[in-house]
């Protein structure tokens, strides 16, 4: 029996249109639209013995783990204080114990190669644990007294000779804080620093 190309031609169309009615949820059902997937838990198809793959948790940046690489280069790149420029810095007994890889700020302290007790101390600030830079243009003689008091600040104590004081026993203080602004992006601070000269 031959077919006309007529006949041929209505027999496609119809089902063409069977297809198009099935695909445009005609009396069929269809599977609704997807305009946003939200994952709450690990998820798996039914029957499958896949194990499920969790979603992630989003975490916040953080800089290297190690304080001790992390402050390397900034020390390596920090200015000598003037009038010592033949000295180096001691990178390798760098103070690390404020370093925190994911807080606000941070910081490590670095003094000169076979310093005294009255030898400059650079306070390096760190920001998630990039370096952001010291804590003072100048780096004040004596080891700072610092502690944290909020993930986002630090307060120092520097200690230094009041006038007639033998530089081995120095009892001035003078205390600064040193936040880390959001908004700004940048530390600030609030306080004194040691008298000069």
């Amino acid at each position: 029996m031959r077919i006309s190309n007529t006949t041929g031609g209505i027999l496609f169309a119809a089902a063409l249109a069977v297809a198009l009615t099935g695909c445009s949820g005609g009396t069929t059902s269809s599977a609704p639209t997807v305009t946003e997937t939200v994952t709450a838990s690990p998820t798996r198809a039914a029957g499958s013995d896949a194990t499920p793959t969790p979603t992630p948790t989003p975490t916040p940046t953080c800089g290297p783990s190690d304080g001790a690489a992390a402050a390397a280069p900034a020390i390596a790149a920090l200015p000598l204080p003037s009038g010592l420029e033949s000295a180096s810095w001691d990178a390798g007994s760098a103070d690390v114990s404020g370093y925190d890889a994911c807080a606000p700020l941070s910081w490590a302290t670095v003094t000169l190669d076979h310093a005294t007790g009255s030898s400059p101390v650079a306070i390096l600030l760190f920001h998630q644990g990039r370096y952001l830079g010291t804590a003072t243009k100048e780096q004040y003689a004596y080891e700072p007294d610092i502690t944290r008091t909020t993930p986002s600040a630090i307060a120092v104590t520097y200690h230094y000779p009041e006038q007639g004081e033998p530089l081995a026993d120095p009892s001035g203080r003078v205390d600064a804080t040193f936040t880390w602004d959001d908004a700004a992006g940048r530390v600030t601070m609030t306080g004194d620093t040691p008298p000069v000269g």
